[in-house]
Order: structure tokens, then sequence, then C-alpha cells
């Protein structure tokens, strides 16, 4: 039942993957000169690479226990990334972290590893944790791609 949605949505997420590549090349030098840009791009790429690598978890027949667990390993290293690339891109900065983008990647990487818990607990429930976080992580990683598309400057000519 989930099989579909999970390859639905893992292609959608690595079509996106290869538009946030030829989002960043476009705006190359102006992305590659600015750490938050930079770390922002990466927060957004490493959204859809979690939902791929979910999506490929989800096809995989497997006891739904173990596919609990294989995501709550998931969102740990997905929670580190992110975490990561989030004090980089503030580096030198005073600027703290955007609180919509706190609650929208804490909500992601929670998600996951609640699917994760409920699904080791044998509870269905959780792959509709896992469908919300999917759609959380599309949903924001499109907005990071928008926003490096349209609200980045262009580098002077001269």
């Amino acid at each position: 039942m989930w099989s579909a949605f999970a390859a639905a949505t893992g292609g959608a997420a690595a079509g996106l993957t290869g538009l946030t590549f030829i989002v960043v090349a476009f705006r190359f030098d102006t992305i590659a000169l600015s750490p938050e840009y930079r770390n922002r791009a990466g927060q957004a790429l490493t959204l859809f690479l979690t939902v791929v690598t979910a999506a490929a978890l989800v096809t995989v027949p497997q006891w739904p226990r173990a596919l609990g667990a294989e995501l709550i390993v998931l969102s740990a290293v997905n929670a580190a990334l992110l975490l990561r690339l989030d004090a980089a891109a503030r580096s030198g900065q005073t600027a703290r972290t955007r609180p919509a983008l706190a609650v929208a990647l804490t909500s992601f990487v929670a998600g996951i590893a609640a699917s994760g818990v409920l699904l080791i607990c044998g509870l269905d429930l959780g792959y509709y944790f896992y469908a919300a976080s999917t759609i959380l992580g599309l949903t924001w990683g499109v907005y990071g791609a928008w926003v490096f598309l349209t609200q980045t400057a262009l580098p002077a000519a001269g």
C-alpha cells in the first residue's frame, strides 16, 4: 500500500535534487561566496536525499519493525547533518536560526523518527507520520530552492 506513495515521493525528490543542482549551478557565483546560501543549499539537498532514502527503505520488502529501526537511524543522521549545516550557515553572523526553518526541519526529522518508533511498536500509524514528514521535506526543499533562484543577487558585471 505504501510502496506506491514512496515510489512517487522518492521519484519527485530525486527530480527535485537534480533541479536544485541546476539552481545552484545557475547561481554558483553568488552561492559559492556565501556560507549561508551554500549551507542552505546543502540543507535543501539533505531534505530531498532523505526523502529519497526513506522512500527506498519503505519500498524494500521487510518487516515493519526493521523499517522502523532504519527510519530512526536515518532521522538521527539527518538531524546531525541539518544541525551542522545550520551552524555553518550562521557562522560569522549574528543571525539566529530562523524560527520557521527551525520548526520545519525539526518537524521533518521528528516525524521520520516518530514513524520509526511507531513502526517498531507495531503501529501502522507510523506510515502516516512518514507520509506527513515526506510532504513537509519536499515542500521545504522546494521553498529553499526557490529562495536560491529568486533571492540571491547576481554578481555585478564588470
